[in-house]
């Protein structure tokens, strides 16, 4: 394995001399994009670090979901009430993890998108297109497909919510209809709002030139600032509905974009110290959101925690792509890598193994350790679904997908 290339920084072959992989005795087939499979073979662009942070993002989230959020809850397992005060605040701003989401994916995109307009020329929209499809939607589909029927005929839930997460306009059902149901489908609001980025961030960078997407990037961010301010102070104002509008969640994505294009064939590497005030600010942050009501969620909040949270976000994968190389990675950090990759099953699974564990374990209000079976069992069958799904489910379309890749983002 190149190490070099791994670390992130591509394979830079000669232009003018056809890369083809090991092995491809296939003949030379023309593609949508008028290339030859010889020509368009991707080089690499893989960092471990990142599938880190999306394991990082993902736990995030779980403790949310299925730790308690009160310092009370902690301090009846005997914890000193000093651990309880920092506990608490994390697991209520652990929402947080979806900006982390969103500030990853604008990152990563974005720089696979300048390495593939180097590379070949331009950006091949049409086949960014069949990647993502190839990536989110089979365990999308399969998971609201197969868990639907049941709520809508077990807890009598809206059709209508279904309806439009299929469409992948879920995250906003708040804003038309009754959003006060359960459904294991309700996470899936943010994959919503990221399949709509994919829809508009190819096509403003294959139309602008890094120079002038970096100001449309600046842009979108005043533009989003303004929207939420739209709701929190408008008449009447409509703060609860902020969470998941796609208009009122872009600053992650703005900033992401903007450090990828700030780091763009830019060999950062800083100190390990700097790398660590780096991440402890971004963890600071978030645990600072946590000590305000909601982890100021909603209520007037929004106007200045969301950017925040999206600063918080872009310092903690400032911290992790500006290490230095490493000739390799110790097995507790393949295991993370492993898990990284997995994150998209984790996501999805996580609220239907925390709603079975709550199902199998009732609440009976004496057990004070109750939440932590609880979040064990969730963690185990998360975990477990994950995996299945990974190796079964998605993995055979992750094959299919390099087909249509021109800078590999996966080890071999």
């Amino acid at each position: 394995m190149d190490t070099f290339s791994q670390r992130g920084q591509p394979d830079r072959p000669d232009p003018s001399v056809p890369i083809s992989r090991a092995g491809d005795s296939a003949p030379q087939e023309s593609t949508d994009d008028g290339m030859n499979s010889a020509s368009r073979a991707p080089v690499k662009y893989y960092r471990p670090e990142l599938d880190w942070l999306r394991f990082m993002a993902f736990s995030a989230v779980f403790v949310h979901h299925a730790f308690p959020k009160v310092e009370e809850s902690y301090s009846a397992l005997g914890m000193p009430s000093i651990l309880a005060q920092v506990i608490a605040p994390l697991a209520r701003s652990g929402a947080y993890g979806v900006d982390l989401f969103f500030a990853l994916s604008a990152f990563l995109i974005t720089e696979l998108l300048l390495l593939e307009r180097e590379r070949t020329g331009r950006i091949h929209i049409l086949s960014f297109y069949v990647r993502r499809v190839l990536r989110i939607w089979p365990l999308y589909y399969a998971f609201i497909l197969a868990v639907c029927p049941f709520e809508i005929l077990l807890r009598g839930n809206p059709v209508s919510y279904y309806a439009m997460l299929l469409t992948f306009t879920g995250n906003l059902y708040g804003e038309f209809g009754d959003p006060y149901f359960l459904s294991v489908c309700l996470a899936l609001w943010s994959v919503c709002i990221e399949e709509q980025f994919y829809i508009v961030w190819p096509n403003l960078m294959a139309r602008l030139k890094p120079a002038r997407f970096g100001m449309a990037l600046v842009a979108i961010m005043a533009f989003t600032c303004v929207c939420r301010a739209f709701y929190v102070y408008g008449v009447p104002p409509t703060p609860g509905t902020v969470w998941s509008n796609t208009l009122t969640r872009l600053d992650p994505f703005a900033l992401g974009g903007l450090l990828a294009l700030v780091l763009h064939n830019r060999n950062w590497i800083l100190p390990g110290i700097a790398r660590g005030c780096a991440l402890l600010a971004g963890i600071g942050v978030f645990w600072f959101l946590g000590t305000f009501p909601f982890a100021g969620q909603f209520f007037e909040f929004p106007v200045w925690s969301y950017p925040a949270a999206a600063v918080a976000s872009v310092l903690c994968i400032l911290a992790f792509v500006s290490a230095p190389p490493r000739p390799a990675y110790s097995r507790p950090l393949r295991v993370l890598s492993y898990l990284g990759k997995i994150s998209y099953g984790l996501y999805v699974f996580h609220c239907g193994a925390i709603a079975f564990s709550e199902h199998i374990l009732p609440d009976d209000g004496l057990d004070a350790w109750l939440w932590v079976s609880r979040a064990l069992i969730a963690g185990v069958l998360t975990l477990s679904a994950a995996m299945v799904s990974y190796a079964r489910l998605e993995k055979p379309f992750l094959m299919m997908k390099r087909r249509y890749s021109f800078i590999e983002s996966r080890p071999a």
